[in-house]
């Protein structure tokens, strides 16, 4: 069949490292990207990254191929075997050894997709796979939780010009209906990065979490800031908005991405006022320390030593502009406080001061928040990273840190807040 071109957005986000440095290279798509909503997906052509480094697009067997265009996400169906979305990055020239970062979240709203894929990077003659871990499945479950898949290529041949990695789908839809779906809510959307240097150490990590981890990208900014520095970070994450650890536990994603184990660190963010609910009522919301307390359980007995490391939350403005009962911010980051400490005794955990880096933040006026004035905007989840990244590795920032594509100025400041907070200079 002629085939033809469609652009789709995808989530895509930093994975597995075994170079450190600021990426070389990177292209980040978001909500911001250019021409994202106006795109004509149909007449193919190729989604540019908000800085003009890379573009992404859909290349399928079917020029009749279903594709829609919905609110707040892009979706795709009659997905054919051999069809692939294809991701490129202009690089100049890299090295043989150099490492390439890719990961995507893709999900499905009802059976029917295509389950099985691979992905693959082209070595400048051939697509490759590094094997077994390079193949992934994408399910159905109800009220779609997306699959998330991280990878990173290590070059085997230096590379001209750009970098290409693709998702191939290795079977057709058995309903031509069904549609695979790839969100652009505000957090980065994409992400691929190339690196040149090789790290000091390497990490494995799980992370859990909802919307107060993916918007803005934090994880992201983690793993970019954590290279820049040195640090490999293996990431296994499953965000999923709105989740509580009691629906973590439930989760069948999260709790294969738990059940790996071999993790030395565990970072755990509840839901975003759980702990200030626990602290108003301990009898009424007892649920919040039993989960926290059963979901760190089951860390440790997959992840024997793994440091568990509970997420301290920020104050937020109700739609109505009040503080959801508190009489201001800080009496809310108060509570949040005092409940994160009560919930992190219990675990055993470690409690990340996200929220107390926030008071400091909106004290000098940081845009750190998203326009709803409750989740974090790409700022908010740059500060986030940081807290999280010295936290982790509690280590003053040296050299040349990660901007994350942010102005450097406020970079700079969220760099200041962080590290005030967590290691007191």
């Amino acid at each position: 069949m002629k085939k033809s071109i469609l652009v789709i957005t995808v989530l895509v986000f930093s994975g597995l490292s075994v170079f450190a440095s600021n990426p070389v290279a990177v292209a980040r798509w978001s909500q911001n990207s250019r021409d994202l909503k106006n795109c004509n997906w149909k007449n193919g052509g190729a989604l540019p990254s908000e800085d003009g480094n890379g573009s992404f697009s859909f290349v399928g067997t079917d020029p009749e191929l279903g594709i829609a265009q919905k609110i707040q996400s892009v979706a795709v169906s009659n997905i054919f075997s051999g069809d692939y979305f294809l991701f490129t990055l202009k690089v100049g020239k890299l090295p043989k050894g150099s490492q390439i970062d890719f990961a995507t979240s893709m999900g499905v709203l009802s059976a029917g997709a295509p389950e099985k894929w691979i992905c693959e990077v082209f070595d400048g003659k051939k697509w490759c796979s590094d094997g077994p871990d390079c193949q992934f499945t994408l399910k159905h479950y109800e009220k779609t939780n997306p699959t998330t898949y991280l990878h990173s290529f290590i070059l085997k041949k230096a590379c001209k010009k750009e970098v290409k990695v693709r998702l191939r789908c290795l079977e057709s839809s058995s309903d031509p209906k069904t549609e695979v779906l790839f969100l652009y809510y505000p957090w980065v959307t994409a992400y691929l990065a190339a690196f040149t240097e090789p790290a000091k150490d390497v990490t494995k990590a799980v992370f859990l979490g909802n919307s107060f981890t993916f918007f803005g990208g934090s994880f992201v900014a983690f793993h970019e800031i954590a290279m820049s520095q040195g640090h490999r970070v293996d990431m296994n994450i499953n965000l999923k908005g709105g989740q509580q650890f009691g629906q973590h536990l439930r989760l069948e994603r999260s709790m294969d991405a738990v059940n790996a184990g071999g993790y030395q660190i565990a970072v755990l963010q509840n839901l975003s006022r759980s702990a200030s609910l626990y602290d108003k009522d301990p009898v009424e919301n007892a649920a919040f320390l039993d989960d926290a307390v059963t979901l760190a359980d089951k860390v440790r007995a997959s992840s024997p030593g793994c440091r568990v490391i509970l997420e301290r939350t920020w104050a937020f403005a109700g739609k109505d502009g009040s503080w959801l009962g508190y009489g201001n911010a800080e009496d809310f980051d108060a509570a949040l406080a005092r409940g994160s400490k009560l919930i992190g005794e219990a675990m055993g955990a470690e409690v990340s001061p996200i929220g107390e880096a926030f008071i400091l933040a909106r004290e000098r006026d940081l845009p750190v928040y998203f326009k709803d004035n409750f989740h974090q905007g790409f700022l908010g989840a740059y500060l986030k990273a940081c807290v999280n990244y010295l936290f982790i590795f509690h280590e003053p920032f040296s050299g040349e840190v990660s901007d994350f594509g942010l102005p450097a100025d406020q970079a700079a400041e969220c760099r200041r807040i962080a590290t005030s907070v967590v290691l007191g200079n």
